[in-house]
């Protein structure tokens, strides 16, 4: 099984230069959490927006160089995401309200139409960006499940585990 993971970094950081997965801190340790685990049964991506170094994925080494134009950096993550979907079979999307609105809430409808058949889904954001898409049209076609963020944590542990055994039961199949 193939997995993604799309998200924002994080403002902390770590000395560690290996990669990016390993750099952001903070409220992106939830994320890394949830990387670990999926990777023990999925080969998993991690594809990260972050206001300081653009799009980079959790495995591309950290750049001291940080020069990007940000709004080309969103353009070429949103497509990422748009143009990808078919391969994964397990999505996760984990953003922030603005960024959650920016990047899926204008493109909804290609998402699902995308969306790889009989793929997992998990998204982590407010209970607003989660208004704004119609998740019914996601849900009628795949197992979705639903963290509405509250602080910092992108994904709570209850929504992990599910995730996690929703993957085993299909691998078991």
């Amino acid at each position: 099984m193939r997995a993604a993971i799309f998200t924002e970094g994080s403002s902390t950081t770590s000395q560690s230069t290996e990669s990016y997965s390993e750099y952001f801190e903070g409220s992106f340790l939830s994320v890394n959490t949830l990387a670990d685990e999926l990777s023990r049964c999925c080969d998993t991506e991690l594809h990260i927006l972050s206001e300081t170094y653009g799009y980079v994925r959790g495995a591309d080494e950290v750049k001291p160089d940080n020069s990007f134009n940000a709004k080309e950096a969103t353009e070429h993550f949103r497509d990422s995401l748009l143009s990808r979907l078919n391969d994964f079979d397990v999505v996760v999307l984990l953003f922030t309200t603005d960024s959650f609105e920016e990047i899926v809430t204008p493109h909804w409808e290609q998402i699902v139409e995308n969306a790889k058949p009989n793929s997992i889904w998990c998204i982590g954001t407010s209970r607003k960006a989660l208004n704004s898409v119609d998740l019914e049209s996601l849900e009628s076609q795949h197992p979705v499940l639903i963290y509405q963020r509250r602080g910092v944590a992108r994904v709570g542990k209850e929504v992990r585990e599910e995730l996690i055994e929703h993957i085993r039961t299909q691998l078991d199949e």
